[in-house]
């Protein structure tokens, strides 16, 4: 079916800023969780409301090509809202297994392996995404820490076990 030319034509002037969206939002939700959008939205969003004041394309392309950052940025943020309390909620588990299986064996498991299938029926993932998605497991010298990404790459949370304590790293 094809479109009337307008449509065409409206397309064709926004087609570059959907295919922006479309490549922030494959790395920022499926590859890191959220980092670059953060950044680039904001100033594609100014440099598109000065382009349509300056070169006034029509009111549906120039808010078109306004709203597409802004709706980038607003997809990218829920999903990473999403993430972080899947992250949070699935680190508790985690938490709570290891706290059991230390009450039941007299000391902490040296690996989450250790914690499936009596604990955990599988070790959760922190966040659903290609990188920085998996919980670290930290068991050294009567250390024992959880770790996942937060706010990757310069954000990870850390769980100590021996304190009973969450703490922010930004790094």
């Amino acid at each position: 079916m094809m479109m009337p030319n307008n449509q065409a034509s409206f397309f064709r002037l926004i087609r570059g800023g959907l295919i922006a969206s479309l490549v922030l939002l494959i790395l920022d939700v499926a590859v890191y969780g959220t980092f670059i959008s953060a950044i680039i939205c904001p100033i594609w969003f100014i440099v598109s409301l000065v382009k349509a004041i300056k070169k006034r394309p029509g009111w549906k392309v120039g808010l078109s090509r306004i709203m597409i950052p802004a709706l980038t940025l607003a997809i990218v943020g829920v999903n990473a809202t999403l993430q972080i309390k899947i992250a949070e909620a699935n680190a508790k588990q985690i938490v709570t297994a290891c706290e059991q299986y230390r009450t039941d064996n007299g000391k902490f498991p040296d690996k989450l392996a250790e914690l499936v299938p009596t604990y955990l029926s599988s070790v959760p993932r922190a966040k659903y995404t290609l990188t920085s998605g998996d919980f670290r497991y930290w068991n050294q010298e009567g250390s024992h820490q959880l770790i996942w990404d937060k706010n990757p790459p310069f954000g990870r949370m850390t769980y100590s076990f021996e304190q009973r304590t969450w703490r922010y790293h930004a790094d």
